[in-house]
């Protein structure tokens, strides 16, 4: 079928009781490492903290290097 959508089988390293939010590491097709995530820990990118930054009344200015 040409519809199929693709689907990666993953062992991850937790423990039987977890229940939450594990963030993965894919290469290739492989899940190359995995890290279970605590409630209080968010994944985002730097633009994503500066606008929590500038949100939350911080002014950003860029280092002068030299």
């Amino acid at each position: 079928m040409l519809n199929q959508i693709p689907v990666l089988n993953v062992a991850l390293h937790v423990a039987p009781e977890f229940s939450g939010r594990v963030l993965l590491y894919i290469e290739n097709g492989m899940v190359k490492a995995d890290a279970p995530l605590q409630p209080d820990e968010i994944i985002g990118s730097a633009a994503l903290f500066e606008e929590i930054l500038e949100r939350a009344g911080y002014r950003l200015t860029p280092v002068k290097k030299g």
